[in-house]
């Protein structure tokens, strides 16, 4: 599964389609503003105002240019691989083949999505969701170290593992658990870390609970199905 778009239409996971477009929209920037750098991220004020992902771009794009048209800071230095690749984009035209390292924000978010003269993004939602998820435990825990092993996140106190957190980008409902064999197999495989394990899967209509697999680690280790929430925002455990 994958979010992006295309010459046609926005890439979503099916899931997805019976959400509002500003919730769809919202989900994405969410999931993609933890896998960029900050020059690449977007601010999510623009799920409310565009149409589609690739709109999100363009208004995005658009907004830059028009802060560095009318920018008052003096000129420090002139990036001739920026200016090529804002050129070929206003004109749409294909990016010059020397346009590797821009140094303009604005030009190296039109380089991130604008190939051979047309606007197109496909991001894994597997990657997505594993850093997005990476990102909230640590902004939720800033008292806790996170190791990744094999796709596993790690939660440490002063050195010592206390839980196991393993994203995976699926849809499950509880109708259809019986689907669950290959993670549980993997979680099976990771039971000698002692740890409690959490699978997380994105939520959604049909998966709003945690699903605890009892008798699943001979050790009394706990094995939950978890579902995470996509957004923006950070909810500290008795607080909203």
């Amino acid at each position: 599964m994958s979010f992006g778009f295309d010459k046609t239409s926005d890439i979503f996971p099916n899931f997805y389609s019976k959400l509002c477009l500003e919730d769809r929209l919202k989900i994405f920037l969410s999931l993609y503003n933890c896998f960029v750098g900050d020059e690449l991220k977007i601010p999510n004020k623009y799920a409310k105002y565009s149409k589609s992902i690739s709109d999100i771009f363009t208004k995005r794009i658009d907004d830059l240019l028009y802060k560095n048209k009318f920018s008052v800071k003096k000129c420090i230095s002139f990036c001739f691989t920026s200016n090529a690749i804002i050129n070929a984009y206003l004109k749409g035209k294909k990016l010059p083949v020397f346009a590797n390292e821009p140094k303009m924000k604005v030009a190296k978010l039109i380089k991130s999505v604008y190939k051979n003269g047309d606007f197109y993004l496909n991001l894994d939602a597997q990657i997505l969701f594993f850093n997005y998820v990476f990102d909230k435990i640590k902004r939720r825990h800033p008292d806790k170290q996170i190791d990744i092993k094999d796709n596993l996140l790690i939660l440490k106190s002063d050195g010592k593992g206390i839980l196991g957190v393993l994203p995976i980008f699926k849809e499950i409902s509880f109708e259809r658990k019986d689907e669950l064999t290959e993670e549980i197999d993997i979680a099976k495989s990771m039971e000698s870390m002692g740890l409690d394990l959490y699978i997380v899967f994105p939520r959604h209509s049909k998966f709003t609970k945690h699903i605890e697999v009892k008798g699943c680690f001979r050790s009394g280790a706990r094995l939950k199905l978890v579902p995470y929430s996509v957004c923006n925002k950070i909810y500290n455990k008795g607080k909203r």
